[in-house]
């Protein structure tokens, strides 16, 4: 018995070597079928066309002013507005001081003097004005809003002015310039010699009691061709964003995004916070994402602009030519800050339908609560046809004989464009928009046919 004892305890332990190597041997060859969990997807967006502040702030037009009541003007277009908004940033500015400017001085410097007119669509804060110019001295009221810069030669004093005006305000911001008066006659004003003639429109204050007399509007200056104005209608092709563009861009993971549909077709995206409201019907779509209420410092209204343009690069981006419009408050102290899109130097308005003209950014506190945009990018044009857009007189007149509006009530007239989207292009029709003091602006086509009617599409 003892015998045999020996030899089986030899034999299972060979076995259990044994049963260990092919242990080992199916660990090293056996791949388990584990279940990956996959990582949440943190896509980064599509490479998108950024803006800064200074690439979207831009004069509307020069004004070159030469005495004698003549008046001439350059667009964006135009290549004497390149060369003075190119010797813009030589520009420097110093000694502000506050400076009177009734309507009627105001005129009697613009007839008589000589001088160039930078104008603003809309008041821009001065602190972006300094981006294009060079202010040496502190200017008290960084914040404050123009929509133009004068700047006139005072024959007495030999030297070159610069009037800063927001319209409507009787008080004005006045500074000695950098610019000697041999620049200003010898080289600005040749410049835009040839350019078309104006004429300039005054629009006196409203009268109101001796008691509001003070607050009272100061009245503005505007400007109307004088001949008639070559112009494109268009048609251009375009392109919309798709839903993965949207989704990319503004959420962080897709995979918490829901998709609702409303009873008017409407589509919701949401992650639970934020939310894109989708309407199919007009291409566009309106993005919210609720304030989070915390105490914050107060921005200046060019942190507030510069807030908004942060934001729409980083979702989307600039699909098209835009410029900054206003920064203003809504009814619920918001504020609200709109971006125009333009084509060559003329605005787009949509009036009807896909409402392709601007991007508006709301803020609370310096943070974004709602966007609204356009999700069509125009592509290039196919079609163009040359159009004569009525003279100010003619449009004058025209206004006159329809009664669409006391024409001494017009504030301001300038020529655009109106978007109308077909199914496979979208049209650029040139019209006159008349702006008309406590009345809705007037979209008015800018050529007339023979019969002296409006002409309309380029058919």
């Amino acid at each position: 018995m003892i015998r045999w004892k020996e030899p089986a305890k030899t034999l299972l332990l060979t076995l259990l070597v044994l049963s260990s190597f092919l242990l080992t041997a199916l660990l090293w060859t056996n791949q388990p079928q584990f279940q990956l969990i996959e990582p949440a997807q943190y896509k980064e967006s599509k490479p998108v066309q950024e803006r800064q502040l200074e690439d979207l702030i831009a004069p509307e037009s020069v004004i070159f002013h030469y005495g004698e009541d003549r008046h001439t003007k350059a667009t964006a277009t135009d290549g004497q507005y390149r060369i003075v908004k190119e010797e813009m940033k030589k520009w420097i500015f110093l000694d502000f001081a506050p400076f009177s400017l009734p309507i009627e001085k105001w005129e009697k410097i613009s007839r008589e003097k000589q001088g160039i007119e930078i104008r603003f669509r809309n008041s821009v804060p001065l602190s972006v004005v300094g981006r294009l110019v060079t202010f040496r001295d502190e200017v008290s009221d960084k914040g404050k809003g123009i929509d133009r810069l004068v700047l006139y030669y005072e024959e007495e004093e030999d030297v070159v002015y610069a009037l800063f005006i927001l319209s409507g305000e009787e008080m004005v911001l006045r500074s000695r310039t950098s610019i000697s008066p041999k620049d200003l006659r010898q080289s600005y004003l040749p410049t835009g010699n040839l350019m078309p003639e104006q004429i300039m429109k005054v629009v006196k204050p409203n009268p109101v009691p001796p008691i509001i007399e003070q607050g009272r509007a100061a009245g503005t200056i505007y400007y109307l061709p004088k001949n008639p104005v070559k112009m494109q209608a268009f048609r251009f092709t375009f392109r919309t964003i798709d839903n993965d563009q949207l989704l990319d861009a503004y959420f962080l993971d897709r995979t918490l995004v829901r998709q609702i549909v409303e009873r008017d077709k409407t589509i919701i995206y949401t992650d639970g916070s934020r939310s894109i409201q989708l309407r199919s019907d007009q291409q566009a779509i309106t993005f919210t994402d609720p304030a989070i209420l915390s105490v914050a410092p107060e921005l200046t209204d060019e942190e507030k602009v510069k807030a908004a343009i942060s934001f729409i690069n980083k979702h989307l981006g600039w699909t098209d030519d835009f410029h900054f419009e206003t920064i203003r408050k809504s009814y619920n102290d918001k504020d609200v800050v709109t971006f125009r899109q333009y084509v060559g130097a003329y605005p787009l308005y949509s009036k009807e339908g896909y409402p392709i003209d601007t991007i508006r950014v709301t803020m609370e506190a310096g943070q974004v609560v709602t966007m609204d945009r356009s999700l069509i990018d125009l592509d290039r044009y196919i079609q163009n046809k040359g159009w004569t857009a009525m003279s100010g007189p003619e449009l004058f007149q025209y206004i006159r004989e329809k009664g669409l509006a006391n024409t001494e009530q017009i504030r301001n007239a300038y020529l655009s464009y109106q978007t109308v989207t077909h199914e496979d292009y979208v049209e650029l029709i040139p019209i006159w928009v008349v702006e008309v003091n406590n009345y809705p602006n007037l979209y008015i086509p800018a050529q007339l046919n023979q019969g002296g009617g409006p002409e309309h599409g380029l058919e």
